[in-house]
Parts: structure tokens; C-alpha cells; sequence
């Protein structure tokens, strides 16, 4: 667990109870993202799995987990193995900053750690949890920039569902994503996430 300022406090509880007290703990975010082809720059999102406790159905960051005490972030990110089937290391991610993420009506409250990665993998490239995620789904990142900044209502963009072989058009609205626009956080991931996929570092970001 942490203390309020992202701090280790060397205690340890099981992932229910520290939601059910409303402690501060560690999370990943990996926001993934491409160059299509035709130079085009893309990002990836995933459709949360019906069954989910929280947000069932939202749209959300490509790759999200829970750190686990005593875990490494080389042993985090293998969540992108298990979540979307995206084997990534140590030296493909990039720093984009972080975020406390606190909600009073959950009581879950996050410090999470943001990285980006490039794959320029098609849509069939990946291989989704059957329990966690219902579906992966590509977008203009110039466009889902001006999306979460406020530009622009709609976002056209493709869906592959898990265990399809054919994408389906779908329309990504703030509205449609897990926790809104959580206030600002998804535009700041994304400008980073065009930074990297222009081979430039991106300015690390700590959001409250």
C-alpha cells in the first residue's frame, strides 16, 4: 500500500480489502498506440469486460492493473501480455508521468504509474483476456486528442471483438469511457503518446 504523497508504506493487504478501507495502492497504465501503413497515427483502447465490477462495457486505457506488493514493474508489465496479449520489456515503454486518481463513491484510490509503447500490430494481432476484456478498438490519435480536449463530440474508429476476425465501426464519445474524461487525464496520456510515436520524450506529467 501507499501513504497520500505515492509513498511505500510497507503494509500489506489483500486487493478487496484495500478498495473496502479505501486505501492508497499502486496501478499501471499503459496507453499503446501505432503508425498505420499509410503514416498514420493510431491509439489502442479496450472495451472492459461486461462482467466487470467497475465500468463493465467502458472504454478504458489499452493496458490497466493493480501493482501487487513486491512486484517489479518489469513484473507489471506483463499485464500487456495477460490483458491483450502485447509482449512488452523494460525497454519499449516510456515514462509519461503520473496520476493520483481518488474517488470518494468507490472508495478506490490510485497512484498510477502512465507508459506509453508503440505496436503497430493490426487489430487481429492481439489476443484478449477472456474474463478482463470484451474487445480492442483503434482510433485516429489526432482525432481522440481533440476528442478529450474538448474539440470534437465523436471519434469514428474500429472494434475488433474477442474471438472475431472482423472489425465493426464504432463511435467513441468521452461519454462511452470509463470515468468520463477523468479531468483531463486521457488528453495528457495521448499528447504523450504522440510524442513518443514521433520518437520524441514527452514532458512527464503528475496529475491529483
Amino acid at each position: 500500500m501507499l501513504d497520500a504523497a505515492g509513498r511505500p508504506t510497507g503494509e500489506t493487504k489483500r486487493r478487496g480489502d484495500v478498495h473496502r478501507d479505501g486505501d492508497w495502492h499502486g496501478a499501471l497504465h499503459l496507453w499503446v498506440g501505432g503508425v498505420a501503413p499509410d503514416g498514420s497515427a493510431f491509439a489502442l483502447l479496450q472495451r472492459r469486460s461486461a462482467t466487470k465490477d467497475s465500468w463493465p462495457g467502458a472504454l478504458d486505457v489499452a493496458v490497466g492493473g493493480h501493482l501487487r506488493a513486491g512486484e517489479s514493474l518489469a513484473d507489471a508489465i506483463r499485464e500487456a501480455d495477460e490483458e491483450i496479449g502485447l509482449v512488452v520489456g523494460l525497454d519499449d515503454i516510456v515514462p509519461l508521468g503520473r496520476r493520483f486518481a481518488a474517488s470518494a463513491s468507490r472508495r478506490d484510490n490510485e497512484v498510477q504509474e502512465v507508459f506509453a509503447v508503440r505496436s503497430d500490430l493490426p487489430l487481429t494481432g492481439y489476443r484478449l483476456h477472456p474474463d478482463e476484456v470484451d474487445a480492442i478498438v483503434s482510433v485516429p490519435l489526432a482525432a481522440a486528442v481533440e476528442l478529450f480536449e474538448g474539440g470534437r463530440a465523436a471519434v469514428n474508429g474500429s472494434e475488433l471483438a474477442r474471438g472475431l476476425l472482423d472489425a465493426r465501426p464504432v463511435e467513441v464519445t468521452i461519454a462511452g469511457f470509463a470515468a468520463g474524461d477523468r479531468a483531463g487525464y486521457p488528453a495528457r496520456a495521448l499528447r504523450g503518446l504522440r510524442e513518443v510515436l514521433a520518437g520524441r520524450t514527452p514532458e512527464p506529467f503528475e496529475l491529483h
